[in-house]
């Protein structure tokens, strides 16, 4: 019994963590932002600091989604997320800032030119791989209204449409759609 309480005032700790850090670290600054974009449409300059918020918090989410499953039991951990979000949005420390001067812009610089060749390739990978199953999915739809159609009564049968099996121009369009394009 004690360790399902320790368990639930730990989750109870995570979903307080979780909330804080979605509206310390998303949803508030999200509203600045848009506080931000409206007072200075004319000056896109004047936005460099929430692009720059963005990125790190960009990082610093994808960063804990590994490092909470090592970390996790280092006391003050979710403590520590929560004033690390505040440190980077805060006026007076704009950690945000810093952390991209000292790390993040310095980093992207030096391995831009590999990151650039990894997206474009995974890209090109992505796209061949989805042309591919869609080809797949295509078919396999022609094969199933094929198949389906074929099921239906013929109509040639009973007397009805001009032998080839449709009951109206409609159905023979549909037939002949599924059998796909004539092979030469």
């Amino acid at each position: 019994d004690r360790r399902r309480e320790e368990t639930e005032g730990a989750m109870l700790g995570d979903y307080l963590t979780a909330l804080l850090i979605a509206v310390l670290g998303y949803v508030y600054p999200a509203y600045l932002c848009f506080k931000a974009l409206e007072k200075h449409k004319r000056k896109p300059e004047a936005l460099r600091g929430w692009c720059i918020y963005w990125t790190v918090m960009a990082l610093y989410t994808a960063g804990t989604q590994v490092s909470d499953r090592f970390v996790f039991w280092l006391p003050m951990y979710s403590e520590a997320k929560v004033a690390f979000v505040v440190y980077l949005w805060h006026p007076r420390t704009q950690g945000a800032l810093y952390v991209y001067d000292a790390f993040v812009a310095p980093f992207l610089a030096k391995h831009e030119t590999a990151i650039d060749r990894h997206i474009d390739e995974t890209r090109v990978s992505v796209g061949d791989v989805v042309a591919r199953r869609a080809r797949d999915v295509v078919e396999f739809a022609r094969e199933k209204f094929a198949a389906a159609l074929t099921a239906l009564p013929q109509g040639a049968q009973r007397g009805q449409g001009g032998g080839f099996g449709a009951r109206s121009a409609t159905e023979a369009a549909a037939m002949a759609y599924a059998r796909g394009p004539k092979q030469n």
